[in-house]
């Protein structure tokens, strides 16, 4: 028989466990609001005695401990859309940002004010038909000419305060990033004080977990712990970016800003943020691991869409002043026109080491073909004389600047110095063929004004069609005119001629009569010409100059959808913790097979790569038509729910495999004002059996 004494031990021990249990509850609801707290149970546990008893049956219970419900999978997943998320609204922010400074305010024909204003100058010329000696009309398209070029030139400037803005904001996430672990590690030295001595940190560590939620925000984050070998000693707690380590438990290894002295771009501006670690390794800027805000303000800032300079490493040789030049040929970019690299102290990488350059000389010959002769900045170290010989002997690879497949601000910058070289090139070459008010040749409309003195560039002549060899720095001559190449014209420089901007009656509206004249006539031949311009569909691949620039402008206007889209869909995806698919219905080139394809968010459709899979002849997007014939949906509500209304079994569903990771899946009920968490398991235990329906798992890549 149990003793008296026992029996009220045994009572003990439960008051005392519920009463922790009843403070844990009162605990919970008490933070039902606070931010990242996690719920705690408490976990009980029999107390067994040395002896056996028939008649005692145990000494009671225990707390054996008091655990976060929290699930280490969502909390990762967690992090992950969060990052992503992030990531893709900052993209959307700066894409509007750019999408506001290149289109402007819109007509009602949805055209760009870039269009509108190019579109204003050649009505004016066209005014001029059968009016040419009119100098009031010369006026307002010479006037007209500057107002397209000062719009241009302010384009260009807003792009480099939105470069400015990103480049800002990298530092200011560094900063964030930087303060998030410094937090981090002092809340590892509470949570092993207070454990060290036997105590419960769940409150600690839920603070902590918060900080990793945080700090997600600005980049993709790895954590990972190590409790103490037989529970004696330190956790060990780390945290991971970009494949570096941000916190040792104790210690942080903080990232480091510096501004860059050499430029990547033509036009970048001045003073972009570098980063490094403060252990001195590499923190590669350019990763597609970096993610978040961090991620998304890098590639804005210099998002060269992969266009940089690269070529063949051909020779190194000393020059007069005892300097290296580097001999570069074979390269990817031999049209002046869309050469973007800076004038000065650029940057070169060669099988991963860098060298700064003073400036470069293109040589051009008959052919057309372009050799690189880069003035390497300084002197040059042994190791890097020696790096640079094996180069020459391997025939490596150099390229100017980074690679970054993103159409960031360099290349829409790149696209306008393309723009107005090309553009200008011709309408002067036009220009120049003709004949002015009083019967001389026409001089350049479009020019270049140098930073410096405000003086217009005078252009070379070109080798077949191609802008003749030219130096970096611009030539100088005795009478103070500068000689240069287009290179130089960019669209923050791109004006009026002064000489025409001063006399509107240099605009050679004229042409000879025959070759033989030495003075034009006033038929407007000449006129017609510089209008024809304008529809010239051979100037550009995107075909004629206006076309140029709504391919610009249309282009932008995808990036931001695609940004906006994924910022929704990301933002429906925290709140109902599930995967948010991409549904895509397509068909196969005989139109014999149609199929609906579940893929994450951020991954991309490649015909090849999915037709092949499944054996099928190359796959598109089917048409709305059949896609509301088989399934009774319409674009933009597309969901494997819809396959309940294909009761002939006419489409085949695609998954991709990485969606069985996810425990649920988020879609529209056949309609996207809704949406539905679901399963996973349940779409193949329940839903796909009740509509008959089978899943083929494909390997979709990454976007």
């Amino acid at each position: 028989m149990a003793s008296t004494f026992g029996s009220l031990e045994i009572a003990k021990s439960g008051m005392m466990a519920y009463n922790a249990a009843l403070q844990t509850t009162a605990h919970n609801v008490a933070n039902i609001e606070t931010k990242g707290y996690s719920k705690q149970t408490v976990n009980m546990v029999s107390l067994v005695g040395n002896k056996t008893s028939v008649t005692v049956q145990g000494f009671g219970v225990n707390v054996a401990s008091i655990t976060r419900n929290r699930n280490e999978y969502y909390d990762t997943k967690y992090q992950r859309t969060q990052s992503t998320y992030n990531y893709y609204q900052t993209q959307s922010h700066y894409l509007k940002a750019l999408q506001a400074q290149i289109c402007g305010n819109v007509t009602s024909d949805k055209k760009s004010r870039l269009t509108d204003a190019f579109d204003d100058f050649f009505s004016a010329l066209s005014n001029l038909r059968g009016n040419a000696n009119n100098s009031t009309i010369r006026r307002q398209a010479v006037t007209l000419g500057e107002t397209f070029t000062n719009y241009v030139q302010n384009v260009a400037t807003g792009l480099q305060k939105i470069q400015d803005e990103a480049n800002t904001q990298v530092k200011t996430c560094v900063d964030q990033i930087n303060a998030y672990a410094e937090k981090i590690v002092a809340l590892n030295k509470q949570i092993d004080t207070v454990e060290a001595y036997g105590g419960i940190a769940n409150d600690l560590r839920d603070q902590r977990s918060l900080l990793i939620d945080e700090l997600s925000q600005y980049c993709d984050v790895e954590t990972k712990e190590i409790p103490p070998d037989n529970g004696v000693g330190e956790n060990q707690f780390y945290v991971y970016i970009n494949g570096g380590t941000l916190v040792d438990t104790y210690k942080v290894n903080a990232l480091v800003t510096k501004q860059k002295d050499t430029y990547v771009n033509i036009n970048d501006i001045t003073g972009l943020y570098d980063v490094s670690w403060a252990d001195g390794s590499t923190f590669n800027m350019h990763s597609t691991a970096i993610g978040g805000q961090l991620q998304s303000c890098i590639e804005t800032r210099d998002g060269n869409n992969a266009t940089n300079l690269h070529g063949t490493v051909d020779s190194i040789a000393n020059n007069a002043d005892g300097k290296l030049v580097l001999t570069v040929t074979g390269t990817n970019c031999n049209d002046v026109q869309v050469l973007n690299i800076p004038a000065h102290d650029g940057e070169i990488t060669i099988n991963n080491r860098t060298y700064a350059y003073d400036n470069f000389e293109v040589k051009v010959d008959a052919a057309g073909n372009f050799t690189y002769d880069f003035t390497l900045k300084g002197t040059t170290k042994a190791a890097d004389a020696k790096a640079l010989q094996i180069a020459v002997a391997n025939g490596y690879t150099a390229q100017v600047g980074d690679s970054i497949d993103n159409r960031g601000v360099p290349y829409y910058m790149a696209q306008l110095n393309e723009f107005v070289r090309t553009f200008a090139q011709e309408f002067n070459r036009v220009q120049n063929g003709g004949y002015d008010l009083n019967d001389n040749p026409g001089v350049d409309f479009f020019n270049a004004t140098v930073k410096a003195t405000g003086d217009n560039y005078i252009f070379r002549e070109s080798v077949d069609g191609k802008d003749a060899s030219f130096t970096s720095e611009a030539k100088q001559n005795a009478d103070g005119t500068y000689t240069g190449s287009y290179y130089y014209m960019t669209a923050l420089n791109f004006s009026i001629t002064k000489e025409v901007a001063d006399d509107p009656g240099l605009l050679a509206c004229k042409a000879k009569a025959n070759p033989d004249d030495n003075v034009g006539n006033d038929n407007g031949d000449n006129l017609q010409k510089l209008t024809e311009i304008k529809d010239n569909s051979k100037m550009f691949v995107h075909g004629a100059p206006d076309s140029f620039i709504q391919s610009l402008t249309a282009l932008l206007g995808v990036d931001a959808k695609k940004a906006d889209t994924m910022e929704i869909c990301l933002e429906i995806e925290k709140s109902l913790q599930a995967t948010i698919c991409k549904n895509l219905f397509l068909v196969n080139s005989n139109k014999s097979q149609y199929y609906l394809l579940m893929l994450k968010e951020h991954k991309k459709f490649k015909t090849k790569n999915i037709s092949k899979q499944i054996n099928s002849s190359r796959l598109s997007f089917g048409s709305d038509e059949k896609m509301h014939e088989y399934l009774d949906i319409t674009p933009g509500s597309v969901s494997v729910l819809g396959l309940m209304n294909d009761v002939k079994n006419n489409v085949q569903l695609l998954m991709d495999q990485d969606l069985l990771e996810d425990e649920y899946l988020g879609c529209h009920p056949c309609i996207n004002t809704s949406s539905l968490k679901i399963k996973m398991q349940d779409v193949f235990d329940k839903i796909l059996p009740a509509i008959n329906h089978q899943a083929i798992f494909v390997e979709v890549q990454d976007g």
